[in-house]
């Protein structure tokens, strides 16, 4: 039974570990397409990083040996590209009116809306320290935007966008992680988060095309990067994480995210980072481990 435990524990601290780092990894992401957003349109930042993930991870298929394929009669799938491409035109317009750290925090209002998601429409129960948890990581993401909401105007008007791509990601990280959930090798995963950027991609070329601009060889690197790695790279660890963890912290895996785009756009785009976001960050990242540790106690 003991070692029964810790092994599962083992699993868990991995999930843990995987989930953090593709944290890091998009917390860069807003502070990227913030930058980006002054030479190109949004939709065309969205468009673009899609189609880099997709050759970056259509690239890693093929060295590892696996075969590509694209799984359109997976529900979750469906449902998974769907999400993507509401929460990409939301999240990436909204960004064009608010600033970055506003931006990732208001989409991780996405706890919240999990949270009702299994409880009203999954076969999941939901305990008190769900709630709690999540109570935490809203709380802490009130605290980061208090300020702003005061502001009105275009920033309101991309809060609110914000908020919208939000809802739209708990739809994906609910189909997401409930697929990562049920698979069984590196290369299904990687599969599944190919055929999602493609389509998606694909999709929202059309939205894309009202806005084209040509980019300059300076924005064509940050493209790359933000193709490369808060989005192939942070996604497929991510990915990996909700393997091995519950639905709900793989959630707030992504909501810890926000720690790590404060340091961004302080050091990158010089916002000021208040005491009230400090806070609500640790909170979020509380509530990480309240649900992990509600987890490895189950197990035991």
């Amino acid at each position: 039974m003991k070692g029964g435990s810790e092994k599962t524990l083992g699993w868990l601290n991995n999930g843990l570990l995987l989930g953090f780092l593709a944290a890091f990894l998009w917390g860069t992401h807003s502070v990227i397409v913030r930058y980006l957003t002054s030479d190109l349109g949004g939709l065309q930042i969205a468009v673009s990083r899609l189609f880099i993930a997709a050759l970056a991870i259509y690239c890693i298929l093929r060295v590892m040996g696996a075969g590509v394929a694209i799984r359109f009669s997976d529900w979750n799938f469906r449902l998974a590209v769907f999400a993507t491409v509401v929460n990409y035109i939301l999240f990436h317009i909204g960004l064009e009116h608010t600033g970055a750290a506003n931006a990732m925090v208001l989409e991780n209002t996405a706890p919240f809306f999990v949270l009702v998601f299994l409880y009203f429409f999954a076969d999941t129960p939901v305990t008190r320290v769900d709630v709690l948890a999540t109570g935490l990581a809203i709380f802490g993401v009130f605290l980061t935007v208090y300020q702003d909401f005061q502001g009105g105007g275009e920033p309101l008007l991309g809060d609110m966008m914000e908020i919208g791509a939000g809802f739209s990601w708990a739809v994906f990280l609910i189909a997401s992680s409930r697929a990562m959930r049920s698979s069984q090798t590196t290369a299904e995963r990687l599969n599944f988060l190919f055929g999602i950027f493609v389509c998606s991609g694909v999709l929202l070329v059309p939205l894309a095309l009202f806005s084209l601009q040509v980019p300059t060889a300076n924005d064509l690197v940050f493209l790359l990067l933000l193709g490369i790695l808060p989005t192939a790279l942070a996604y497929y660890l991510w990915y990996e994480a909700a393997a091995r963890v519950s639905t709900l912290t793989a959630t707030l895996l992504f909501a810890a995210s926000v720690v790590f785009t404060f340091v961004n756009s302080a050091v990158f785009l010089g916002a000021t980072i208040t005491p009230l976001a400090i806070v609500g960050a640790v909170l979020i990242v509380a509530a990480i481990f309240l649900t992990s540790m509600k987890k490895s106690g189950d197990s035991g």
